[in-house]
């Protein structure tokens, strides 16, 4: 039975209550488990994927995944401490394990970029499931798979139809139909099919008995229990219709798209050269430009019209923001200015053969809203990225912490380029240091326009020889 916003401690504390004895319950959850392990075995997951689980309970869908795919990194969660530890003590999974407690509506930052997230049974109890499946989806690597089974609209009809028939409430609240299951996830590939499983029960009792010992009759919090003499009559109506009851199951996939071919301009600072080096790789790439967020445009040309005019780009080619704002801050404040809000999992790439050059607003660790900043969106585009560091005193340790963010969110780096008077010491010290290539050193020029970046292009590297820099050695200095 469904849960409202705010209920998962209530939740975890009912499913550790049931833990011990879930098992000899649960047929149905480990029926369902296995079928959606099944199609998970279909999909094209890469060798030794990494694997995050949500609601594992003891930990049917691991086991059932271990036999059908092999060994993988697994991060296997549960909301519920007492599941989580009967999981780990019965699973023995090939490759490398990790557990942990997770309430997985709202999953922990930090963790990663997964090739499957997965959950069977779980996610009907979050209190909005698309908002919670988009969390989910914004942790796949690109190309990754979100994959769940869970509760459709038909079940516990005749739950609800015995309560109907009495004028009251079952206290179960609605699940959602097929087709509007996991429609909010951006530019993901979905599929949803479903399946209608019928349980006869004993009596009435019975069946709430099995929901007792599997935690699931937790009601929602604002319920009100029915008066006994309605209650039993509620009952006598149940055993009268046959006892039984319809699970209408949903079993959903999801794919992130591959990640475009392209970069990430991010800089140590703002205004240090991201828009110039930007249009500088889009003329020596003949690649598409985008600017995701756009601020500053109340005081300031965009970034878009100027790589045009730089790049020589046709307007084809240089592709809408996705979002506009006036003022000159970063996309976080700008926005609460205008009563607005940027939704990190709304940002979608465009579509394109031709590598992408892709544009950040100000530094990493810029907000883009009250809960994400643009280190989230680089990784979530999973581009490798191209820092933009000054050259003057003070960029070595700029451009070293920017590095180590970067490294530690597994994103990589495709190069450094230098903007300011050349400084033979520092480019040392951030190639040996932060162990990567300076692509380029763009000088102080005496006019920056379209005839200057064809200068500038000529000497940067290809797209594809940077990318094959990446996995040779840098070089020591």
């Amino acid at each position: 039975m469904r849960q409202g916003p705010g209920s998962h401690e209530r939740i975890a504390a009912r499913f550790g209550t049931a833990a011990h004895r879930y098992d000899s319950h649960a047929g149905l959850q480990r029926d369902v488990a296995a079928q959606l392990a099944e199609r998970i075995a279909k999909l094209p997951l890469p060798a030794y994927p990494r694997i995050l689980e949500i609601g594992c309970g003891t930990g049917a869908l691991s086991a059932e995944l271990a036999r059908r795919i092999g060994p993988a990194r697994w991060l296997v969660t549960d909301i519920s401490a007492d599941m989580l530890a009967m999981a780990q003590r019965r699973l023995d999974l090939p490759g490398e394990s990790r557990f942990a407690i997770m309430n997985g509506e709202h999953p922990e930052a930090g963790l990663g970029q997964f090739d499957l997230v997965c959950s069977s049974m779980a996610v009907q109890w979050f209190g909005d499931l698309d908002a919670g499946l988009a969390r989910l989806a914004g942790m796949l690597a690109p190309g990754g798979w979100l994959a769940v089974a869970t509760l459709a609209a038909d079940t516990f009809q005749e739950w609800r139809a015995a309560h109907a028939a009495h004028g009251v409430d079952p206290a179960v609240a609605g699940y959602p139909r097929l087709r509007d299951i996991g429609t909010a996830l951006p530019a993901c590939r979905r599929t949803v099919e479903g399946e209608h499983r019928r349980q006869r029960h004993a009596g009435a009792m019975a069946f709430l008995r099995e929901l007792r010992a599997i935690g699931a009759d937790t009601p929602p919090a604002a319920a009100r229990p029915l008066p006994a003499g309605t209650f039993r009559r509620v009952l006598e109506t149940f055993e009268q219709m046959g006892a039984s009851v319809t699970y209408h199951l949903a079993y959903g996939t999801w794919q992130r798209p591959s990640a475009p071919r392209g970069v990430f301009v991010t800089g140590t600072d703002t205004g240090i050269g991201k828009t110039l080096v930007s249009a500088v790789l889009a003329h020596a790439w003949n690649a598409d430009y985008w600017k995701p967020l756009q601020t500053g445009v109340a005081s300031e040309p965009d970034d878009s019209g100027t790589v045009a005019a730089l790049s020589g780009l046709p307007d084809s080619r240089i592709h809408p923001p996705h979002a506009v704002l006036q003022a000159p801050l970063s996309p976080w404040a700008a926005a609460l200015e205008e009563g607005a809000h940027v939704d990190l999992d709304a940002i979608v790439p465009p579509s394109t053969d031709a590598p992408l050059v892709v544009e950040g607003a100000g530094g990493l660790l810029v907000p883009i809203n009250d809960q994400a900043m643009m280190i989230d969106l680089i990784a979530r585009l999973g581009l490798p990225v191209v820092l933009v560091a000054r050259s003057a005193l003070g960029t070595l340790n700029h451009t070293l912490l920017s590095l180590e963010a970067l490294r530690a969110r597994g994103i990589p780096v495709a190069g450094v380029v230098m903007s300011g008077e050349r400084s033979p010491g520092n480019r040392t010290g951030i190639e040996q240091f932060g162990k990567v290539r300076v692509l380029a050193e763009i000088p102080l020029l005496p006019r920056v326009d379209a005839h200057a970046v064809e200068e500038l292009a000529r000497a940067m590297p290809g797209f594809e020889a940077v990318l094959a820099q990446m996995a040779a050695p840098t070089p020591a200095r």
